[in-house]
């Protein structure tokens, strides 16, 4: 756990969504925690410490000031949720547009992707406002206040023009890329300067917290005092990198509980095959969803011995599915499932059991035991943490991780068999490989990478983060 000293007084957390999806029943605001990385992360953060987190509800309902979460744990604090409204035109620009046309595939090395969309633009600008405005009017001497990912980038310098004195610090989910994939971005030295409105500023990895020291050098006129500072009119502004991960014990403990056992053992009974392989993902162009498939489809071709008796799941959670490169996405993937299984089906169970819905908590986790291998392919990925949780999960110590060397975990796990997802034909061999490892050597490396993920857990992200703060 985090040292009590360096906490704050209340954490301000402010993100494009809140951790939990509000509705209202019968009368009253109902709360169903939400998927992603973000929410695995910060979640345990702030049950621990208490504090308030902004964003906006994913509805257009009427929702109230705020809502506390309060589970009845006596270890956890109580932490309230404060919703904010968007319209739909809001969403539509600042959201679906601007954030996830431009930002995201710009940011994934996508440029294909990228819509440049002058209105888009001045949505992003009007609710980065709002946003500013809302921590501004929640704010209380001492906070911390935390600003999280690429859809806020300019919310920092615009809270830093109302509260001059304030601690703000800004983390970034998503890789940042190199200064000349991000000066394509028209508006580039806005955004630069809207992250400079921090104290902190926290990237996963120390080749995106380069990549962002060199656009500051391109295009600002601040000097930087050391390496890791830059003088932005007067004000130090720290610049780090901080792996993010996950709370390592609370996965451990869930995978150990007996209903999970259960779970597993149905699992495995449903689909009657010697060997699971598993792949999670949010249904998006940068995980490598449809170079993943083409690998299996090359190792059955290969490996005739597999067929019949190995089964691919692949779950995935839907997202943007307003945005017309996702529609096109999920018809693709749904074509390479239905041609993969017309081709090796039919000899005893199903080669590709494809999954399009949110899975919860619990039962992914009895998917990571049931699985003899976690194939986590992004072609892009600020970090994953898919590929810690399948660790943490793995109470027996038995399973393989098979890990693109484009995502952000690759940097600290050793133990993984590496692929480059690009190229499906090695991608086919590395996971044929896993499925052949020995035993012992299983063993070997999913305890070095349990011990990993138990060290580098998620408090000891926040310790490391916060102690640059003081």
């Amino acid at each position: 756990m985090v040292d009590r000293k360096i906490l704050p007084n209340r954490f301000l957390v402010v993100s494009n969504r809140l951790p939990y999806n509000l509705s209202y029943e019968d009368g009253e605001v109902r709360y169903e925690r939400g998927v992603g990385g973000l929410v695995t992360a910060l979640d345990p953060i702030l049950r621990t410490s208490g504090g308030t987190w902004i964003g906006w509800t994913g509805s257009f309902d009427e929702m109230p000031d705020k809502v506390s979460l309060k589970e009845g744990k006596s270890a956890e604090q109580e932490y309230e949720l404060k919703p904010l409204t968007l319209t739909r035109e809001e969403v539509e620009g600042f959201y679906l547009g601007y954030s996830n046309k431009a930002l995201w595939p710009l940011f994934h090395y996508f440029q294909e992707h990228c819509e440049f969309n002058s209105s888009h633009w001045d949505s992003f600008k009007a609710v980065s406002k709002h946003f500013a405005e809302v921590i501004v009017k929640e704010y209380k001497p001492g906070d911390l206040i935390w600003i999280h990912d690429y859809h806020l980038m300019l919310v920092p310098a615009l809270v830093r023009r109302m509260l001059p004195s304030a601690r703000i610090a800004f983390f970034l989910h998503i890789p940042f890329p190199s200064p000349e994939i991000f000066l394509v971005e028209p508006h580039a030295e806005e955004l630069t300067n809207g992250m400079l409105g921090a104290d902190l500023i926290g990237f996963h990895l120390d080749s995106y917290a380069s990549n962002f020291m060199d656009v500051v050098a391109e295009v600002t006129p601040h000097r930087f005092s050391r390496p890791d500072k830059i003088r932005v009119n007067g004000r130090p502004v720290r610049v780090g990198s901080f792996p993010i991960s996950i709370d390592f014990e609370h996965f451990a403990k869930l995978a150990a509980h007996e209903s999970i056992a259960g779970k597993v053992a149905a699992i495995r009974d449903s689909y009657r095959a010697d060997i699971l392989v598993l792949g999670v993902d949010r249904l998006d162009y940068t995980k490598g969803i449809l170079e993943r498939l083409h690998a299996v489809e090359i190792m059955l071709d290969r490996h005739k011995e597999l067929q019949g008796r190995f089964t691919f799941i692949q779950i995935s959670s839907p997202t943007r599915s307003k945005v017309h490169v996702y529609q096109e996405m999920r018809e693709k993937v749904e074509q390479m499932v239905g041609r993969i299984n017309g081709r090796f089906g039919g000899k005893g169970c199903i080669p590709v059991d494809y999954r399009y819905e949110n899975q919860s908590q619990e039962d992914l986790v009895a998917m990571y035991r049931a699985a003899d291998v976690a194939l986590v392919t992004p072609l892009r990925d600020g970090m994953n943490l898919i590929a810690k949780e399948y660790a943490a999960a793995r109470i027996d110590n038995s399973g393989t991780l098979v890990l693109s060397r484009f995502a952000g975990a690759y940097e600290e796990m050793d133990d993984v068999l590496v692929v480059n997802p690009y190229d499906p034909e090695s991608t086919a061999e590395r996971l044929y490989a896993a499925i052949q490892m020995p035993a012992e050597e299983k063993e070997r490396r999913m305890k070095r990478m349990r011990n990993l993920v138990r060290r580098n857990d998620i408090y000891w992200w926040l310790e490391r983060f916060l102690r640059a703060m003081l």
